[in-house]
């Protein structure tokens, strides 16, 4: 099976831990590894092969392969990377069988074996239902914005198992595009235009394979087991692991794989940091789409 992941420069770190915990976990599950790079400098593309440490990793350079997808919205959260799942189908040409993304806020905590065997149906797509699905309410408006009936599944798109053929011959990629280009304000880009495209033609998994959790009031609340029993583990929202005020149940583990990278040492953010690193990322997104404005 071929997995794949993307990255900017505000993720190389939290990239090179996911790597570390597939190659420990589930490396021999593996054919190949794709990092999808959007301005990743030679030095940071190296540290993220140290932390992989096995054959079989290659990067792929979306500077200028993001295309149709240059003066796509973005936000202060989500960059243009999120939508490289929707391109990795394409671009990887040659590739066949199944594609597993893994977003690169995730740790793989057990074997991925199982996902080649699992009968996908004939649906191009498999995922994991989101967590706002424990919200009705919520769940109902996010299907409502995009222009589904409120009560369809809505699958988070972090990790999505992927097959190739069905997903080309079905052109996926295409309608997706087409959605966003109908929908310019998505609330949630990329995972809204898959849904949005897809309409519910989707292979649901178990929850074990995208494990994630909101906020209750400040703080996790669920049975710690959730996590030790995952596949998959995503740290969805803005406080990562490697933040001083990340409260997360898998925060240990994260530091226990993040030990054999050459972030090893690295300190510990903070949260007026990550402030300013919002502030950053939202100026040069501005600047670059100045650029490409002007280029186009």
């Amino acid at each position: 099976m071929i997995v794949a992941t993307a990255t900017d420069t505000a993720y190389v770190e939290l990239t090179a831990v996911l790597l570390a915990s597939l190659s420990d976990r589930a490396g021999a599950d593996v054919g190949a590894v794709y990092v999808f790079c959007d301005g990743v400098s030679p030095a940071d593309k190296e540290k993220m092969r140290l932390s992989y440490g096995r054959d079989g990793l290659e990067f792929v350079d979306l500077t200028d392969a993001m295309g149709a997808f240059a003066a796509r919205p973005v936000n202060n959260h989500l960059s243009r990377t999120a939508y490289a799942r929707i391109l990795m189908p394409l671009t990887l040409a040659d590739a066949t069988g199944r594609l597993l993304y893994i977003d690169c806020d995730t740790l793989v905590n057990g074997s991925l074996a199982p996902l080649a065997e699992i009968d996908m149906q004939g649906h191009a797509l498999a995922a994991v239902d989101d967590i706002a699905l424990q919200v009705p309410e919520r769940h109902a408006k996010r299907n409502l914005d995009i222009g589904l009936p409120a009560d369809m599944r809505y699958f988070n798109s972090g990790v999505l198992l992927i097959d190739l053929e069905a997903w080309r011959h079905q052109r996926i990629s295409e309608r997706v595009i087409e959605f966003v280009d109908a929908h310019p304000e998505l609330p949630m880009m990329d995972q809204d235009a898959l849904n949005g495209a897809l309409r519910g033609d989707w292979l649901a998994l178990d929850e074990r394979w995208n494990m994630h959790r909101r906020l209750k009031k400040g703080r996790y609340v669920d049975d710690p087991s959730i996590w030790a029993d995952a596949r998959i583990i995503h740290f969805i929202g803005q406080i990562k692991p490697n933040y001083s005020d990340c409260g997360h149940p898998s925060r240990d583990l994260y530091f226990e794989h993040r030990a054999r990278t050459p972030f090893a040492n690295a300190p510990i953010k903070t949260r007026f940091g990550r402030k300013v690193e919002k502030r950053v990322r939202r100026l040069k997104r501005f600047i670059g789409r100045l650029k490409r404005r002007f280029e186009g």
